[in-house]
C-alpha cells in the first residue's frame, strides 16, 4: 500500500532537524552559503540539499507571526517528471516514492521543466545528473520511517499509509490541506492554520499531470526536431558555399 508523510505545519518550529537528518542519512555534503538577510539556510534546494525549511513572516498592525514550512519533493501519485523522462531514469514505486537511476540520466533536465513544484536539481559541478529527495526508500523497504520523520522533535512529521494520512488531514478541524488533491494527489500531505499561498506554496491545479507532461514533452521533441532540421539546412548551405568557392 502506498505510504505518505503528513506534515502538520502548525507544529513546525523551524528547528531544521529534518534538514540535518536528511543530510546525515543520505551522506550529503554541506553547502557553502552567504548571509542574504534571511533565516533560511540553505536558501533553496540543491543537488546536495533535498530538504529545506522555508521561513515566512506575516502580520499587520504590529503583530508578527512566523511561518515555518518543510519543502522538498512531493512524490506525486502521477509524477510529471516520470512522464517526460526520455530514458526512464525516473520512476514511481509502489511504496510511494518517486526515484531515479543516475546511470540512465542524460542531463536533459526535462523533469525540471515538467515538475509543477520545480523540485529536481541538476548537479552542474560534479556528476551532471539530476537529484532530489528519495523519501528514504531504503528505510521504507526495511520497515522504517524516513529519517526526517524519525528525527522531528515536535511531531510535525508523521508517516503512515496514504489513506490513513488523508484521514488524519481530513480530521484536522479548520485546517487547510495541501497535497491531497493537487496535481492528482501527492505522497506528502500538508495541513496549515493559514492559506498555503501565505506560506509561498505554488498554486497548482487539482488535476493529474500526465496530459500536461505529455504536452510539455511533445513541445520539447518539436523543438529538438526543428532545431536539428535548421542545423542540417545550415550545414548544407555552408557546404554549398564552400563548393561554389572551390569551383571559382
Amino acid at each position: 500500500m502506498p505510504k505518505a508523510v503528513l506534515v502538520d505545519l502548525r507544529k513546525c518550529m523551524g528547528c531544521r532537524a529534518c534538514q540535518v537528518a536528511c543530510k546525515q542519512w543520505n551522506e550529503l555534503p554541506g553547502v557553502s552559503t552567504t548571509n542574504l538577510g534571511t533565516y533560511e539556510n540553505p536558501p533553496d534546494l540543491s543537488p546536495n540539499t533535498w530538504t529545506v525549511i522555508k521561513f515566512r513572516e506575516i502580520g499587520e498592525n504590529g503583530t508578527v507571526k512566523w511561518l515555518f514550512s518543510r519543502w522538498g519533493c512531493m512524490h506525486c501519485l502521477t509524477p510529471a517528471c516520470v512522464t517526460v523522462c526520455p530514458t526512464k531514469a525516473l520512476y514511481k514505486t509502489e511504496e510511494g516514492p518517486v526515484l531515479y537511476d543516475e546511470s540512465r540520466c542524460i542531463g536533459c533536465q526535462y523533469c525540471r521543466t515538467a515538475c509543477p513544484f520545480s523540485i529536481p536539481r541538476f548537479d552542474w559541478e560534479k556528476d551532471r545528473v539530476v537529484r532530489k529527495c528519495t523519501m528514504c526508500i531504503d528505510r521504507i523497504e526495511n520497515g522504517l520511517e524516513p529519517a526526517c520523520v524519525k528525527t522531528c522533535p515536535s511531531g510535525a512529521l508523521s508517516f503512515d499509509d496514504r489513506e490513513a494520512v488523508i484521514a488524519k488531514a481530513n480530521e484536522a478541524e479548520g485546517a487547510y490541506v495541501y497535497g491531497r488533491d493537487e496535481v492528482g494527489g501527492t505522497s506528502w500531505i500538508y495541513i496549515s492554520d493559514v492559506p498555503f499561498d501565505e506560506r509561498g506554496f505554488p498554486a497548482v491545479g487539482t488535476e493529474s499531470y500526465p496530459s500536461h507532461s505529455t504536452a510539455i514533452w511533445g513541445s520539447q521533441i518539436a523543438t529538438i526536431v526543428v532545431g536539428a532540421a535548421a542545423l542540417g539546412l545550415y550545414s548544407l548551405y555552408l557546404r554549398r558555399k564552400k563548393m561554389e568557392g572551390a569551383q571559382r
